[in-house]
């Protein structure tokens, strides 16, 4: 092999080089102190709550659980960012159009009305080629 071959690792290896190691072991150890200090925290509670109300140790881990479960869930929600909006395709952030809710009215009024025939047996205004007693008739 190559000295070339040697320092970009294998195609399709891991390719794991000195950063990425330190950075996995980085991780690893800050994975370790968060899930020690929650546990000791979880503990901690549990104990108190053992002194203050006269609990079983069963009762009091469950509500400190419950009570640990609940601060990690609000704080997963007040810290996660707000979801942003898809405009449509096509679509120009500094259009105005959409602010004109007085044509999309008229629009809207236009196409519902329907003017009936003189017999229910002549054919449908709205062009469907029905009897208009089966179309709009109904």
């Amino acid at each position: 092999m190559t000295q070339q071959n040697k320092t970009q690792g294998t195609p399709g290896g891991l390719g794991l080089n000195l950063f990425t190691l330190a950075a996995l072991l980085f991780l690893l150890v800050l994975v370790f102190v968060v899930t020690l200090v929650g546990a000791l925290g979880v503990a901690l509670i549990g104990r108190i709550l053992m002194l203050t109300f006269g609990l079983g140790a069963l009762e009091a881990s469950v509500i400190a659980l419950g009570v640990a479960l609940g601060v990690v869930y609000s704080l997963v929600t007040i810290l996660r960012p707000a979801p942003t909006l898809q405009l449509p395709s096509g679509w120009d952030e500094d259009e105005e159009d959409w602010e004109d809710e007085e044509d999309w009215e008229d629009e809207d009024e236009e196409e519902d009305v329907i003017v009936p025939p003189a017999s229910r047996n002549d054919p449908c205004p709205c062009g469907s080629g029905k009897k208009y007693k089966y179309c709009h008739g109904r």
